[in-house]
């Protein structure tokens, strides 16, 4: 067995162990009965910790796209010496942003923790999740990089970016936007949460622009994961022959399951009438800019990718329609569902039914009139098992990512009695 990939294959099984068994011990492992409450960030600093991390996770995305175009344009194999290479450098500098930024969110829980004899760090983790899972996603990042190198020098410029160290690394930085959503989320007061204010912010709340930065980092979340499931298909000339050998509806349908994902988890953390329709504009809005960038840059920019904002409008469209069904008694003239279908069920299909329908009517001529060109034939085979596939998928993804935005929503700040006490636990007098 060659001993680099001896080498890349222990380095990445142990960084990526490390992290499942920090993950397992902080959130899954028993623990005894605490004597106290642990004490949750505040609103504010939530807010504050959201807004740095955003920004780790804004030069994450662009460096990915930069990394993709230079090694197109320059044919550079980045290994060893070379490896730190200006957009290598991006990513892991915006890795290393949100993972100083998380170390200081979690030591200014330690302090009023310890203070109150809250010792055990699993008590903290667990009333707030998204700073320690930040700090496991973006050190994860960081420790994979000498196993990213390794597999470089083995296999010199990637055949495939489907490769296990790229995987990793964009289910972390994807991770990230999404952490950074939960803590926007924690950043609200509990009044305004119970009053609804995130379905129609008064003016001059703030929540306008709380929930526009909760989509745009979903919206780069869903960059993050497409430039490992789609950009090869969309950023040479000519697809390579390993990318070739792949069926062709491989790529529309892993665009469209994504993308439904994502635009899902959308509407379930921001209850608005045209989030995921916003959110697909803020994806494209954002694909355009860096493709500028990289052009500029490095002149190969990726080919604009399959284009689903229609299927995001009729998500939309879905969505209002089921909840004004949901409100009615069952049984009534107005209700869509019999009393014997789980509402979810229905719900699931309905969304992944009507964004299929959406995103295939754009997608499957995009690729016949636009793309073709770039790729092997696509067959009505391909256009039949694209459609197919893109359902079964969003139908089985829609209720893990309602699932994933009900957890984003669990965790928001209460005052606790040791957070009403914390004036005098910290020595200063009550009141100040």
């Amino acid at each position: 067995m060659n001993s680099l990939f001896l080498e890349g294959l222990v380095y990445s099984t142990l960084s990526l162990g490390m992290v499942v068994g920090l993950t397992w011990w902080l959130f899954f492992s028993p623990m005894r009965r605490p004597s106290g409450a642990a004490m949750a960030t505040r609103p504010h600093l939530s807010g504050m910790l959201a807004l740095l991390i955003g920004l780790g996770t804004l030069l994450i995305c662009i460096g990915g796209y930069w990394d993709a175009s230079e090694h197109v344009i320059t044919g550079i194999i980045p290994g060893g010496e070379d490896f730190l290479w200006p957009p290598h450098l991006m990513i892991y500098g915006g890795f290393l942003i949100t993972f100083l930024v998380a170390v200081g969110g979690l030591l200014a829980l330690a302090v009023p923790n310890l203070r109150i004899g809250v010792h055990d760090p699993r008590q903290w983790t667990r009333r707030n999740p998204y700073i320690s899972a930040v700090v496991l996603a973006a050190g994860y990042g960081l420790f994979s990089i000498p196993g990213d190198a390794i597999w470089h020098e083995l296999y010199g410029i990637d055949l495939t970016a489907w490769s296990p160290p790229h995987i990793f690394l964009v289910m972390a930085s994807a991770s990230l936007a999404i952490f950074a959503v939960g803590l926007l989320l924690n950043s609200r007061a509990p009044a305004q949460v119970a009053a609804g204010q995130t379905a129609a912010p008064p003016k001059g709340s703030g929540l306008i622009w709380r929930n526009f930065l909760i989509l745009f980092y979903l919206a780069l979340a869903l960059n993050e994961l497409l430039i490992i499931g789609s950009i090869e298909w969309e950023i040479n000339d000519v697809v390579n022959e390993y990318i070739a050998q792949r069926p062709t509806w491989l790529y529309p349908t892993i665009i469209g399951a994504i993308a439904l994902f994502m635009l899902t988890l959308a509407r379930r953390v921001v209850h608005s009438s045209w989030t995921a329709t916003i959110t697909s504009l803020l994806y494209f809005g954002f694909r355009i800019a860096v493709s500028a960038f990289t052009d500029v840059i490095s002149g190969a920019p990726p080919r604009l990718t399959l284009v689903f904002i229609l299927g995001a409008f009729l998500l939309d469209l879905t969505a209002q329609r089921m909840d004004r069904a949901a409100r009615q008694p069952l049984g009534s003239t107005t209700s869509l569902r019999p009393s014997w279908v789980p509402p979810r069920l229905i719900r699931s299909l309905a969304a992944a039914g009507m964004f299929t329908i959406g995103y295939t009517l754009v997608a499957l001529p995009m690729i016949q009139f636009y793309l073709l060109p770039f790729l092997p034939s696509f067959t009505i085979v391909d256009h039949l098992a694209t459609i197919l596939l893109t359902f079964l998928l969003a139908a089985a993804l829609h209720p893990l990512a309602m699932g994933l935005g009900g957890w984003l929503h669990t965790h928001i700040w209460e005052e606790t009695p040791a957070e009403r006490e914390l004036p005098n636990a910290l020595g200063a007098p009550a009141g100040d």
